[in-house]
């Protein structure tokens, strides 16, 4: 799952900068940050219609939280919900629709395991042609044991 990928990894990036190569490890210290934008914007890993990704852009609310505490562990949450311009392939043809997106994303990594999960609701309408509609959900997770083994991959998605 690329964004489960991309946010783990955003964490993983801050800790790796912190601390240059070679040089003395200083002592690690709890941090939170919390960043609010409106402009809105993701790809999923999912389509309506075989493999592929569905993006959208727009405007709306996006909060995102990341907790790192001394030990290292990180917490990393995004709540996202607006307007938008939603791409997905559907019915073997890659289709614009205009809608509302809802979006929870959240990844927990620490010494022992790592979670990742999301839930992604999206109702709009064609942008060719307004009298065809989308209602779309799609929820995932991904947990990984402390031996790097993927114990849950669960991934559902719904398109009507």
């Amino acid at each position: 799952m690329l964004k489960s990928s991309l946010a783990g990894l955003s964490a993983s990036a801050l800790l790796a900068a912190t601390f240059a190569v070679g040089a003395a490890t200083p002592a690690l210290a709890n941090t939170t940050t919390t960043t609010h934008t409106s402009t809105i914007n993701d790809a999923i890993p999912v389509t309506c219609d075989g493999p592929g990704f569905t993006s959208y852009t727009g405007s709306g609310n996006s909060v995102t939280h990341l907790t790192v505490n001394n030990a290292g562990d990180s917490w990393f949450t995004t709540t996202t919900e607006g307007t938008v311009t939603l791409h997905t392939l559907w019915n073997g043809a890659s289709t614009s629709w205009t809608g509302h997106v809802q979006e929870w994303f959240g990844s927990e990594d620490n010494n022992k395991n790592a979670v990742q999960h999301a839930t992604f609701n999206f109702n709009g309408t064609s942008t060719s042609d307004p009298s065809k509609s989308l209602t779309m959900h799609a929820a995932f997770t991904l947990t990984v044991n402390a031996n790097g083994t993927v114990v849950v991959n669960n991934r559902t998605v719904s398109c009507q």
